[in-house]
């Protein structure tokens, strides 16, 4: 992060010359810096986000000043774009979101605060597990339990990214290393960030933390999204195909949600594809939804991919995906998201009780 100061800005008697010419220099910045260049042989585009305030009357205090160009900043990277100004009816909530990253600081060094919630897929024709996804919760000391929906994002926004995913791929692995020490040959599932995949030293901390924790390779897979924005993909190639190499597994999260579906296919090799939960709980009444669950199921048997269904709510979606030859499902209608320490018993007794047929069901949708 850097902080500029712009003196001596023209003002011409118009109150509103100062803002437009720190705009014109925060643009002509970032459009700088978002020029390529070559780094050890790599060639890389570099992404700014600028907070921009101006000094008046009420605003003399330096570090009053600094305050509200953070905001700024977080705001224009919350927005997608490279710039913008301070918005004092944004204040609140972005200073509660500051202090809430600086909390997580905090909590990444605290054994007790963040939790994993473990969440099985299931086989929809023998009823045994495919896998677990670890999810992660933070018990926060004042304000409860949170979920990821109420603190990821402005994670993925900041500074302690690669900490925050170091973390949660500790902690899964960790889980991973007591299920072998069981018998539960299991893979766990971990959420990667876009940005994460960015970072070339993903594959080298990922092998390391394997290492350390001696859980082979092939019993984890990372689930990435298709929103991976794809003028990235030369970097990002690389970060997988070392990941591939390890003999690491590869799912595509929320499938049919992005813009690019089938280009992402083409030219990232994965193990499995995930069917968004917005289809699958459409499916009964929306056409559409089930010709979109329809439709990528085939195309995943025809690629050779397991395909997983989420959000499985009902016994009648279950049915409507074992019929299309789904291979497996995940959802409030098999498990809820569970704690770490009882997990280890529901895949025992899962893998025990497999059979064809496991989840039964009549011609009226009874189980």
């Amino acid at each position: 992060e850097f902080a500029l100061l712009l003196t001596s800005v023209p003002v011409l008697g118009d109150r509103s010359a100062p803002m437009a010419y720190a705009l014109r220099q925060a643009h002509e910045i970032a459009e700088r810096l978002a020029a390529p260049t070559e780094i050890a042989g790599v060639r890389m585009s570099v992404e700014v986000s600028v907070g921009v305030v101006v000094a008046d009357a009420g605003t003399a205090d330096l570090a009053e000043l600094l305050r509200r160009a953070d905001i700024a900043m977080y705001q224009a990277k919350e927005g997608g774009g490279s710039v913008a100004t301070y918005d004092s009816t944004r204040d609140a909530a972005s200073t509660d979101q500051l202090a809430l990253l600086a909390e997580l600081r905090e909590a990444l060094e605290v054994d007790d605060q963040l939790v994993l919630a473990l969440q099985p897929a299931v086989d929809l024709a023998t009823g045994a597990p495919t896998g677990v996804e670890a999810l992660i919760r933070w018990r926060h000391p004042r304000r409860g339990w949170l979920s990821p929906v109420e603190f990821i994002r402005p994670v993925e926004n900041s500074e302690q990214l690669g900490t925050f995913t170091r973390y949660v791929l500790d902690k899964a692995l960790a889980v991973a290393a007591g299920w072998a020490r069981e018998g539960l040959d299991v893979p766990i599932s971990v959420n990667l960030s876009a940005r994460s995949l960015l970072d070339p030293r993903l594959p080298g901390e990922i092998a390391d933390a394997l290492r350390r924790h001696q859980v082979p390779a092939h019993r984890l897979v990372l689930e990435i999204t298709e929103t991976v924005v794809m003028s990235e993909l030369e970097v990002i190639d690389e970060v997988l195909a070392t990941l591939r190499s390890m003999g690491v597994q590869l799912a595509v999260d929320d499938f049919g949600t992005g813009f690019s579906s089938l280009t992402f296919l083409t030219r990232i090799a994965v193990d499995e594809l995930k069917v968004d939960r917005s289809f699958v709980i459409r499916m009964a009444e929306s056409p559409e939804a089930a010709a979109i669950v329809r439709t990528t199921v085939g195309l995943a048997h025809e690629l050779g991919l397991r395909v997983v269904a989420e959000g499985v709510e009902t016994a009648e979606q279950r049915l409507a995906l074992a019929e299309l030859g789904c291979t497996a499902a995940q959802g409030y209608h098999f498990f809820k998201p569970m704690p770490a320490d009882k997990i280890g018993a529901v895949l025992g007794t899962l893998l025990d009780g497999a059979r064809p047929n496991v989840f039964p069901l009549r011609a009226d949708g009874a189980s």
